[in-house]
């Protein structure tokens, strides 16, 4: 019966958000409170509850969260979303340009969320299209995949930084175990599905209006927007391998130092107690 009480609960939580358009946070909310009841939880107790959880989950998340989302807003600004494209197209090649915009996708969809890497990104695919003269979803399904899948399968993300929480596994290793399924899913829902329906169905014309623009604004250089779009994992990478640097290491070796000194000022503080304790006491 608790069984198929949840499924029911998280089926909820899916109509509200896909069907009935509510917020997230909102349709979270509104199940938790329908999840007290429905468990016969007291009355009194369900606003401590709900609190004590969104602030056990929210508290390891904030930082995190806040950090990706401050890069994402400089690359989402700066215009370096279109740096990297132009870069890692001019580093593959025309032929190769699918794959280019996979990676475009991943790299840029490392710090921006989707809804905002989708709106950053899709007047690219219609720059390229104009160019290439390759109809517009063939451009935007790898493009998109990328985005998509660095949300789903890469910290910092909500989801895949959540599940950490959750399961207390290794921030580091996760982004290591994502990096691998994501480069692998985005090849295969990338450029290979949008070559295989571009074989399947007749080209579409690019729409010339969409790829025309204003003059734009410099570009930021490739090496500082790829830098700027992957500090976020370099951070989280090098977390991790601090901690597997042996304790003996010279690294920690300051740190020792100022431990031992730590502990000698403690125990000469703790004998000047006990010596004006005992002299108290003879008096």
């Amino acid at each position: 019966m608790t069984v198929l009480a949840v499924v029911l609960l998280i089926t909820l939580l899916i109509v509200l958000i896909s069907w009935g358009r509510l917020p997230p946070f909102v349709a979270f909310i509104a199940v938790a409170l329908i999840s007290a009841l429905w468990f016969g939880m007291p009355l009194d107790r369900i606003a401590k509850s709900l609190e004590r959880g969104v602030g056990d989950m929210l508290g390891g998340l904030a930082a995190i969260i806040c950090l990706g989302a401050m890069f994402g807003r400089t690359i989402a600004d700066s215009g370096a979303a279109r740096s990297i494209a132009n870069a890692l197209i001019g580093v593959v090649g025309a032929r190769f340009i699918l794959i280019a915009l996979a990676l475009t996708g991943l790299i840029v969809g490392i710090p921006l969320f989707y809804a905002v890497g989708f709106v950053v990104l899709v007047p690219l695919v219609f720059s390229v299209g104009t160019r290439t003269k390759i109809p517009a979803v063939v451009l935007a399904i790898p493009l998109l995949c990328g985005l998509s899948v660095a949300h789903g399968f890469l910290p910092p993300h909500p989801s895949p930084v959540a599940i950490v929480k959750v399961f207390g596994a290794d921030l580091g290793l996760t982004l290591i175990y994502g990096a691998v399924v994501a480069g692998v899913t985005v090849m295969i829902a990338g450029p290979l599905l949008a070559m295989t329906l571009k074989r399947m169905g007749p080209p579409t014309a690019v729409d010339q209006g969409m790829g025309q623009s204003a003059p734009e604004a410099p570009l930021p250089g490739a090496f500082n927007s790829c830098s700027t779009a992957l500090l976020p994992v370099a951070l989280i990478a090098a977390a991790t391998a601090f901690a597997y640097v042996p304790v003996s290491s010279p690294l920690f070796e300051a740190d020792h130092r100022l431990h031992r000194t730590t502990r000698r000022r403690a125990d000469v503080v703790a004998d000047l107690r006990d010596d004006q304790s005992r002299g108290s006491h003879v008096e």
